[in-house]
């Protein structure tokens, strides 16, 4: 029997007031609700509730919605890039436009929040492209939380870019979702071998835990 994830002990840390940003990955029509885009997997949908509750219990100046911006063509991409878009057309600005960008309805009246930052990106993790790593600096922020899609790419890429570059990290698996069948299961055994920097945890066990007075020690 395969034994739980270890909690590291600074998850005790974390509290409501805690330097801490909860990023919400790429939660666009693109991949969600757009039926016209090749990426289009309505099941994505189903982490909505986890990710609304998880931003009632979050000051919004803590949040940051993240949106994968494709090229315009494939043309202009270079090297490896270029095949990967000549391959995938469909998703690409002159194929799709630029409505299916957008965050799905059911999230954009958070975005629309003034408190809450977005940053674009144009590769899988969020720090290699845009100002999202200037942003988190500026709000000295030490505990990164993750949450949307997908959990395999995006969210991967990015969650192990943030554990070098020292943040201790936060990955909220019931808020990330993977269209591949063993997504889920196989980018969990990745998290599983950071214990000392990385708590895979839940929306509900992540509010208890916001929830509770910070510690006097």
């Amino acid at each position: 029997m395969r034994s739980a994830p270890t909690v590291p002990k600074w998850h005790a840390e974390v509290t409501s007031d805690s330097k801490m940003t909860l990023v919400v990955m790429d939660m666009q029509k693109l991949f969600l609700t757009d039926k016209k885009s090749p990426w289009h997997d309505g099941k994505l949908l189903s982490i909505v509730p986890k990710i609304q509750s998880l931003l009632k219990a979050v000051n919004p100046e803590n949040v940051i919605f993240t949106q994968f911006i494709p090229p315009k063509n494939w043309q202009n991409e270079h090297g490896s890039w270029q095949t990967y878009y000549k391959i995938n057309q469909g998703i690409t600005g002159e194929m799709l436009g630029t409505d299916s960008l957008d965050v799905v309805d059911k999230l954009l009246p958070q975005v629309l929040n003034r408190a809450v930052l977005s940053t674009r990106k144009t590769t899988a993790s969020v720090f290699t492209t845009g100002n999202f790593h200037s942003k988190i600096k500026k709000k000295s922020t030490k505990f990164l939380i993750f949450t949307g899609i997908e959990t395999d790419y995006c969210v991967l890429s990015s969650v192990l870019d943030a554990i070098h570059l020292g943040y201790y990290v936060i990955v909220v698996m019931d808020a990330c979702a993977s269209s591949k069948k063993y997504g889920q299961r196989n980018a969990k055994g990745i998290f599983e071998r950071f214990p000392e920097q990385l708590w895979i945890t839940t929306s509900k066990q992540l509010i208890r835990q916001l929830q509770k007075p910070k510690s006097k020690n």
